[in-house]
């Protein structure tokens, strides 16, 4: 886990829009210094990220790869026993695991847990930490079904959808460090700040870990499908797949319900909603198969 340099503590609580907008400008300035550094990804996690990109690579290494990283390795074995990826054997081995779920499928398997158990970590917003998680991997899965119905690259979507909102995890990990001497504030009182600098912190990540192609800029723009001056596919199809995510239980936005207590609902606009669906060429019946689609598919994950 990456960490901040001078990242002098503050206890004062957030309590009003003068307090909020300095705690957005002090996040923002934390990520824009010289001195932050950024949460890392394994070695091992970047490497497949290079590997990934070539067709006649050995599988065989690639399970060497993962094996000098024994947690990780643990987290691929686990989550390749889900019932998504299980088949009629178990699988025993990471040369199995390999040769059983085929070089992008595992690239993503290890990217997920890698993610897991290096990002979404903070001791103050744990609850929330496992939310955003939750929402980060249903939104890789969903943007995948999504491509395939639209004549995308499945792979890239499911990265997209997976990466999209590293920021929100990275600036949390700011707000628990600063609040580390004093009670945190509660996340939805902090949800503005939160939200303005995720895009852009998401897009600082992206760039450390050397992501292929433009990744980094869909990831940092994932708010706005049209920032290109025309429409962006991989940023509809994440509009959609969020909107799924919400309705299937797995929602990012952070507000206060009736008990007072932080929950995540998706406030993305109808009407962007629908620009998404109308670009992606989606009619509502192929919607409807997305939606069932993304459904067993989550049913089968945690």
């Amino acid at each position: 886990m990456g960490n901040i340099v001078d990242t002098t503590s503050i206890s004062t609580p957030i309590r009003s829009t003068a307090q909020l907008a300095d705690l957005t400008e002090r996040i923002g300035n934390l990520f824009a210094s010289p001195d932050y550094v950024p949460p890392m990804l394994p070695t091992v996690a970047v490497e497949l990220l290079d590997i990934a990109r070539y067709v006649d690579i050995d599988l065989r290494r690639i399970a060497q790869h993962i094996e000098v990283d024994p947690m990780l390795a643990g987290r691929v074995m686990s989550l390749v026993q889900s019932p998504m990826y299980i088949g009629q054997a178990h699988v025993r081995t990471l040369d199995h695991a390999v040769f059983r779920i085929g070089l992008n499928t595992l690239r993503d398997l290890v990217l997920e847990a890698a993610l897991n158990m290096r990002l979404f970590t903070a001791p103050g917003y744990s609850t929330v930490m496992e939310l955003v998680r939750r929402h980060s991997v249903a939104t890789a899965h969903i943007s995948r079904v999504i491509a395939r119905y639209t004549d995308q690259d499945p792979e890239e979507a499911f990265l997209c959808g997976l990466l999209h909102d590293v920021g929100i995890a990275a600036a949390l990990i700011v707000v628990d460090d600063l609040y580390a001497e004093g009670p945190r504030p509660q996340v939805s009182t902090i949800w503005p700040a939160i939200h303005a600098v995720h895009e852009s912190a998401s897009m600082l990540l992206a760039r450390t870990w050397d992501l292929p192609g433009d990744l980094a800029h869909v990831i940092g723009h994932h708010h706005d499908f049209v920032v290109t001056g025309h429409p962006d596919r991989r940023i509809a199809t994440l509009h959609l797949a969020e909107r799924i995510a919400q309705k299937l239980g797995r929602g990012i936005r952070c507000t206060s319900n009736a008990h007072n207590k932080s929950v995540l609902v998706d406030t993305t606009p109808q009407s962007t909603i629908a620009a998404a669906r109308l670009s992606l060429g989606l009619s509502h019946d192929v919607l409807s198969l997305v939606v069932q689609d993304s459904e067993e598919i989550l049913d089968a994950i945690r």
